[in-house]
């Protein structure tokens, strides 16, 4: 298991260090009712922290890929950059992918992130996990209900306000992935020579700015791209909720 250890501060926020999004917020009250019925997303939300560069990541990738295609479990896997200096370039990587493990460091109270790094509905991690580890995690029974959809003018993201929930109490984070499995094949570094599989790579991270019931995210989906709304609280970090929009 690799280490890489950070003494910056960092303000404990799942927001990323990527542009804010223009939020054009509806003006009527946003009817729920709609959305109390059944409970619609996953259970789990497995998020991957990964490089190509990093000789111990295939195994996690192998798990965690193998979780993929089912249904109540939300995989996402992020290419993280601070080891592309071993002499390979992670071809998914992306600073703010490492920023969000950073931040997770920071909410584990733990001065060190890793890879492979598995981390489950926002609140537990680990190098390696069991499926029936994953199966031991779920979010609360009762939980906010969060929907994701396409409108005509972009994606529209309803989260039922009415249990309690305050909107400085949330965090929410739009998650961008191409769906299915990719495969690399590695050139140089520690991984010169094999091929990597890895499962629902994310491509972007944007975060909502403030939340409402009903939010307009001005995100336009794009074509074999699927998208996750993940809402944190936001002492803590961990996921309350999770709703996908695949077209």
């Amino acid at each position: 298991m690799k280490t890489f250890a950070t003494r910056a501060l960092l303000a404990l926020t799942l927001t990323v260090g990527v542009s804010s999004l223009a939020l054009s917020l509806e003006k009527t009250e946003t009817d729920t009712s709609a959305l109390k019925g059944a409970l619609a997303g996953p259970d789990v939300v497995v998020e991957l922290f990964t490089s190509q560069g990093c000789s111990s990541c295939p195994p996690a990738n192998r798990f965690v890929t193998s979780l993929a295609d089912d249904t109540d479990k939300l995989v996402l896997t992020y290419g993280v950059t601070y080891w592309d200096y071993l002499g390979w370039k992670d071809t998914f990587g992306k600073p703010e992918f490492t920023k969000r493990q950073r931040q997770y460091g920071y909410a584990f109270e733990s001065g060190n992130i890793y890879t492979p790094q598995i981390v489950l509905n926002g609140t537990a991690h680990s190098p390696r996990y069991s499926k029936r580890d994953v199966e031991s995690i779920s979010f609360d029974t009762v939980r906010p209900v969060a929907d994701l959809r396409a409108e005509a003018d972009g994606l529209v993201f309803d989260l039922d306000m009415d249990e309690g929930l305050e909107p400085e109490d949330v965090r929410v984070l739009i998650v961008a992935f191409e769906p299915g499995t990719q495969s690399v094949d590695v050139k140089r570094g520690e991984n010169h020579g094999r091929t990597i599989r890895v499962a629902n790579v994310v491509t972007d991270l944007m975060p909502l700015d403030s939340v409402k019931s009903k939010m307009r995210t001005g995100i336009q989906p794009r074509e074999n791209r699927h998208y996750a709304a993940l809402v944190h609280d936001a002492e803590t970090a961990r996921i309350l909720t999770a709703a996908v929009y695949a077209p």
